[in-house]
């Protein structure tokens, strides 16, 4: 399985690379290794995936760390700064929840978190949410690789709709609170289901479903 994780970890900072949403300094991403307390990680400057326990004392690696055992159904974490997260960072803001999908698979967002505050970012993400600005970076939470992947694409997206829209000055609609009521109810069963996966060994499956 370790093998396994770590051609998917190479594979999806490949995609993210050549989309540009990872690849800059101080980028970082990370896979849990299932039944286990261990991940393995890559960053903008080492590719060659490493199993944790091997970062030392680099606190971009380290905060990995913190977010796994705060966070026990998160199977994929990614730092990564990109056009539109620094926009948010500038702004001081963050995108409401503009369509079912982002309600569906990324959860409320709160408000930005300065950089080396490490209390404010777990607190951030205690919501069920699965993304937070972090300085001028983005944290994306997955449940597996390919959430992570998704989760990174889709919010970018948003982010980008939500940086113009703000820029008109004018009043910017969100989905019904009923939308984000029943995706955000789907969404905590998924993250229940990846936690009893991840405790029992196994890799979460099925969590691409709308």
């Amino acid at each position: 399985m370790e093998q396994e994780l770590r051609q998917q970890l190479i594979d999806a900072a490949d995609r993210l690379t050549q989309k540009k949403l990872f690849g800059r300094p101080d980028d970082s991403m990370s896979l849990r290794i299932p039944g286990t307390q261990n991940w393995i990680w890559v960053t903008s400057e080492e590719l060659t995936p490493q199993i944790s326990g091997q970062y030392q004392s680099d606190s971009r690696l380290q905060l990995h760390d913190e977010l796994y055992r705060h966070r026990s159904d998160a199977g994929a974490l990614l730092f990564s700064t990109t056009t539109w997260s620094e926009q948010l960072a500038a702004l001081q803001k963050v995108p409401p929840t503009l369509f079912d999908e982002p309600a569906r698979h990324i959860g409320p967002v709160a408000k930005p978190v300065r950089d080396g505050d490490t209390a404010g970012l777990l607190k951030a993400v205690e919501r069920h949410s699965n993304v937070a600005v972090y300085g001028s970076q983005l944290l994306r939470i997955g449940m597996t690789a390919d959430r992570v992947i998704f989760n990174t694409e889709l919010f970018e997206k948003c982010a980008m709709a939500f940086v113009i829209a703000d820029s008109s000055g004018r009043r910017i609609r969100t989905v019904p609170g009923w939308v984000r009521y029943i995706a955000g109810g789907r969404l905590q069963k998924d993250q229940k289901r990846a936690t009893e996966s991840y405790a029992e060994g196994k890799i979460p499956e099925g969590m691409n479903a709308y």
